[in-house]
């Protein structure tokens, strides 16, 4: 996973920069070497300029990618998840197909990356000023930085999920590529219409730029999902596949967000979609997501402003 992230942040200009400062590097030892060995005087600043090259390259990708969490050191659920529904902190839950944690990656401007994890958890923290919830997949040895993680045996998984469903303010599911909807992922939407939360789910498909043989299965799954979210209740498996299709025509060929949103709880949903206005060079793809997903998240709030906490979460002290 690391490695993973760390090649989306670099690439191919970035592994020969670090290769090259490296070389450099290596060269002035050996140069000082010889001249320490013949008694020569030696500039500092010879050796000291690829030093500090390497050291401006390096230190951010090292600092990030040093933020992995090995998954068995998170907290037990049942640590995390009673303390927080029971008290008034509101909060965004992450939800992904298991296996698939951090595996969605976008470069940043210079070097480095952020998963999509740690720019939902950005974005909810700047326009909500709340912290991101999920849980982690014990199967996968690191936990990417972002979400406050938490693991379950893997027989207690549901009973976090639906408990955090029932108390989050907002949801945000990744769909990685590649993954498809399975039956977990479809139990966690039954969870999210069974409890009349539809207008709280913002779906973010993966970037069509970096992802681009996986993106129309995702782009698929994403109006199968949303179609899903049309009535009380719904059901992956009882999806109209007319309303399927006309969601896929609806849509923006290049969606990247989409969301069923409404101004106040009486009123009727409307579906809202987020797709880039001009073609996103590689490094542009977190500065989109990141704005983007705090103006979806944004509109949960404005939904709920207004009403007392108790109104929010109706299903907080339910069994």
């Amino acid at each position: 996973m690391r490695g993973r992230k760390l090649w989306r942040g670099l690439r191919g200009r970035g592994v020969f920069l670090l290769v090259g400062a490296g070389v450099l590097v290596y060269l002035g030892i050996q140069l000082l070497i010889l001249h320490q060995r013949n008694g020569f005087y030696l500039d500092p600043m010879a050796f000291g300029r690829p030093l500090i090259f390497l050291a401006w390259v390096a230190i951010p990708i090292a600092l990030t990618w040093g933020r992995y969490r090995r998954s068995a050191e998170t907290k037990p659920y049942h640590e995390v998840v009673g303390p927080l529904v029971g008290s008034r902190e509101e909060y965004c839950l992450v939800l992904r197909p298991f296996g698939s944690d951090g595996e969605v990656v976008l470069p940043h401007a210079w070097f480095g990356a952020s998963t999509m994890e740690q720019i939902i958890a950005r974005a909810t923290r700047k326009s909500l000023k709340m912290q991101t919830y999920a849980l982690v997949d014990q199967d996968r040895r690191l936990a990417p930085p972002g979400p406050r993680w938490m693991r379950s045996p893997h027989d207690q998984w549901q009973t976090a999920v639906r408990t955090l469903i029932r108390r989050a303010h907002s949801i945000v599911l990744i769909l990685p590529p590649g993954q498809g909807i399975r039956e977990a992922l479809k139990w966690e939407i039954e969870q999210i219409t069974q409890h009349g939360l539809q207008t709280r789910l913002t779906v973010v498909l993966p970037p069509a730029r970096l992802h681009k043989a996986d993106y129309s299965r995702a782009f698929t799954d994403a109006c199968v999902i949303m179609a899903a979210m049309e009535g009380f209740a719904g059901s992956i498996d009882d999806v109209n596949s007319l309303l399927v299709h006309q969601l896929e025509l609806t849509l923006h060929e290049r969606t990247q967000i989409v969301k069923y949103c409404r101004t106040t709880p009486h009123e009727l949903a409307h579906l809202r979609w987020w797709f880039p206005t001009k073609r996103l060079r590689r490094k542009e793809s977190t500065g989109f997501f990141q704005r983007t997903l705090a103006t979806a998240l944004q509109t949960t709030e404005q939904e709920l402003s207004g009403l007392s906490f108790e109104s929010r979460y109706p299903w907080r002290s339910s069994p």
